[in-house]
């Protein structure tokens, strides 16, 4: 790496300087906390900031002593993901992770971001410059900002662990980096001018910036996306009081339930059965023949976010009521869902459902704007959007149960749609026939219950599903699949076999040629011997014996002392051989070019070496043998696999395809199974889904619609990709789930600036 030396000092001197940066920091952040306190106007507020700025006082020793070790091995574990996967990238929060988290853990998770954010602001006048220094150091030609390990995220991340490890209670994390992030910020960017002027002075040159291009998809998504009927309810101060991320967690995991038909009534009722005494001390009595409502949390704050949501909800519906008529007339899906929303908006009486209506219309919204997903589908999809509003008024389980059948059936239309990369294929009018007959319908019914999503579903499973087919496709896939585990055995075993073959002192003493023959293609006999050998064969078939053969045949200097040995031993080792790589079905041609090159060593022995003449060299082997491949697969079991291997010629220019807005490219390693891809085949983009991956992860088999399967191992896919000739189009199993977590960034977002 150029500038190691350099690089790993300013590592090293940046994470000492932490702890005289937290010095200076963490005072600001306490006089902060107390200056917010003198201005509270709740006890409990003003109580909790005192206190927080106190704990902070009394751990600042121990923060500022181990903080320089926890940002180092942030560091280092930045190095780490780099040499491993390429560039690290924050992952963003999933839906997954928000339902598992409870209240005090989304405010810390929030206030994490707002933090950053804070921190990029004050900073960024003085971050580009080191980034342009850092990524000439690690050797970069252009400026990429995430392989800058000094960036802001390395410093929340560090804070913020080293607090967990401290066992600081949460809600006084929360608090601490909501007021460190001002300080934190500045102190940084006065860090990042030094540590600039520093490597300036150092001689190294920073490395240019490059101008990213817009891509078509983008642009043409962009333009598609805007002529969604805008909902002008949905302003940005409102969607930041309903769309939060607390209250979408809540959502998702049942617990904001929506309120009996008259919410001010029903929050009356509660009240007084929660908070006023009757003559016994005790609450209220309840309604007669109704047990208490031990669902209504029984404090002030609960009760006065009650009053605000309702609150909410008038204020919503007064606005829906002042919007001007839509145009009469439109009929397309873009209106109805507009209508839609309009007439349930105005009818909501929680914000539970006012919640439930924007989830749905952006999840529905990211969905249609997905051009990974041909024109036609999205469409089918943007007509489902007033049945699924119409849906979760009356059935809020549509978030909560992931096998509810609204979700399952739009899950199922959205992945089985990413089959399709043209409406050209030949079985995409079927499909799309199939989603025009029984989903679009959906749109003009009235939606009372989850039947009629369940009834679509199981009427496009009879159509999709046909027995024999799945069996076939199955049965086709389980044989690919046990013949590409079965070679990934024998590559394991043939590798240990290496191993024990270049302990070998003899090793050393042949010409690289054999080195390569033994290493490659024979080690793959052996362990092909091995494997169907009866347990506890030593030398099944003699394989191991010939070695020790070939390895003194070699030896010209050897062999002519014993001429007699050599003529006796050709016959039977060549045969050998022959019988040896016939078991693993080796190509008779490459047979050829390492048995040419071994003929000529054994020539050596019938005469003296001539002075000063360097012995032959054993040529060709490297690409005959096994190529330029990582794995031997069998000719049977490439034609039964669809195994595809590197060309020995060099690749020629093929037409690109029409670009479609892809996700960041991932590893093969990350891949889950129902990933989609797309590969370059003889000049034609194909489309064709992750069915299985070896047990040891290093090959993977993919399906077309149509059952053709297709393999390759780890190194191909990442050197495919790596060309641009394969791109991940999905490794989400989910479409709707990735539509989720689009939702769920737009409610960190809204969280966020909710209080700036």
């Amino acid at each position: 790496m150029p500038g190691s030396s350099i690089y790993q000092g300013l590592l090293e001197k940046a994470a000492g300087f932490g702890s005289g940066m937290l010095l200076r920091v963490l005072p600001a952040a306490r006089q902060s906390m107390r200056a917010q306190a003198s201005r509270a106007r709740g006890v409990l507020e003003r109580d909790q900031l005192e206190l927080s700025a106190k704990l902070l006082e009394s751990h600042t020793q121990s923060l500022c002593e181990r903080f320089p070790a926890v940002l180092l091995q942030v560091f280092r574990s930045h190095a780490d993901a780099e040499a491993k996967h390429g560039a690290p990238n924050s992952e963003p929060l999933r839906l997954e992770e928000l339902e598992l988290m409870d209240e005090s853990q989304v405010q810390e998770r929030v206030e994490l971001a707002r933090m950053l954010q804070h921190v990029l602001m004050e900073a960024e006048s003085a971050l580009p410059e080191l980034n342009s220094y850092v990524c000439a150091l690690v050797g970069l030609d252009r400026v990429s900002p995430e392989r800058n390990p000094l960036r802001p995220e390395s410093y929340v991340m560090a804070l913020q662990q080293l607090m967990t490890e401290m066992r600081v209670p949460t809600q006084v994390r929360a608090l601490w980096l909501r007021h460190l992030s001002a300080p934190l910020g500045t102190a940084l960017r006065d860090a990042y001018l030094e540590w600039s002027g520093q490597l300036q002075r150092q001689d190294v040159r920073p490395v240019g910036f490059s101008v990213i291009r817009t891509p078509d998809a983008a642009a043409a998504s962009t333009q598609e996306a805007s002529t969604r009927v805008d909902r002008a309810v949905w302003t940005p101060q409102y969607r930041q009081t309903v769309l939060t991320l607390d209250k979408l967690r809540r959502l998702m995991t049942g617990h904001l339930d929506a309120p009996p038909d008259n919410p001010k009534e029903a929050f009356a009722q509660q009240f007084a059965r929660e908070f006023e005494s009757g003559p016994d001390g005790r609450g209220l009595a309840s309604p007669a023949g109704q047990p208490p409502d031990t669902s209504f949390e029984a404090t002030v704050p609960a009760a006065l976010d009650a009053l605000q949501e309702m609150q909410q909800v008038d204020a919503v519906v007064q606005r829906m009521q002042q919007r001007p008529a839509s145009p009469q007339g439109r009929h397309d899906a873009r209106s109805m869902g507009m209508a839609v929303r309009e007439q349930l908006t105005q009818s909501a009486t929680a914000v539970s459902q006012v919640l439930s209506l924007e989830v749905v219309s952006l999840m529905v919204e990211n969905l249609v704007k997905d051009t990974r997903l041909l024109p036609s589908v999205r469409k089918v999809i943007e007509r489902l959007e007033p049945a699924l509003l119409r849906l979760v008024i009356i059935d809020p389980r549509f978030f909560i149960d992931k096998a509810h059948p609204a979700r399952l059936l739009l899950n199922e239309i959205s992945q089985r749609g990413l089959a399709f990369a043209s409406e050209s294929d030949p079985d995409f009018d079927i499909f799309l026939l199939s989603l025009q007959r029984h989903a679009s319908p959906l749109a003009v019914l009235n939606i009372d219950s989850a039947q009629p999503f369940e009834a679509a579903l199981q009427q496009l499973h009879k159509e999709w599903d046909n027995p024999d087919k799945r069996a076939s496709m199955s049965s086709h896939i389980q044989s690919a699949a046990a013949v590409l585990g079965y070679a990934e055995e024998r590559n394991l075993l043939a590798s240990r076999m290496t191993d024990s073959l270049m302990a070998i002192p003899e090793m050393r003493r042949v010409p690289a040629g054999v080195i390569d023959f033994l290493c490659g293609p024979w080690a793959q006999v052996m362990a092909e011997a091995q494997l169907k050998a009866a347990p506890g064969a030593d030398d099944p078939g003699g394989y191991k014996l010939l070695v020790n053969e070939l390895l003194w045949s070699a030896q010209p200097d050897l062999t002519r002392k014993d001429v007699g040995r050599l003529t006796k031993l050709v016959p039977r080792l060549l045969s050998g051989l022959r019988a040896g790589l016939g078991l693993i079905g080796y190509p008779s041609t490459k047979t050829s070019v390492f048995f040419d090159a071994l003929m000529k060593l054994h020539h050596q022995a019938f005469r003296p070496p001539a002075k000063g003449e360097p012995g032959p060299e054993v040529a060709g082997l490297e690409s005959g043998l096994l190529g330029n491949q990582d794995h031997w697969v069998a000719p049977a079991e490439a034609k039964a696999s669809g195994f595809m291997v590197f060309p020995d010629e060099e690749a020629v220019e093929v037409p690109k395809a029409t670009p479609v807005e892809l996700p960041p490219q991932v590893s093969a390693v990350s891949l889950k199974l129902g990933a989609w891809i797309e590969l370059q085949v003889s000049g034609v983009w194909q489309r064709v889904q992750l069915s299985w991956i070896s047990p040891q992860g290093t090959m993977f088999l993919f399906t077309s619609v149509r059952g053709k399967t297709q393999s390759m191992t780890q190194r191909f896919f990442e050197r495919m990709m790596a060309e641009g000739n394969l791109r991940v189009v999905s490794d989400q199993v989910s479409m709707v789930d990735g539509a989720l977590d689009a939702v769920v960034h737009t409610a960190m977002l809204n969280s966020i600036n909710a209080d700036l």
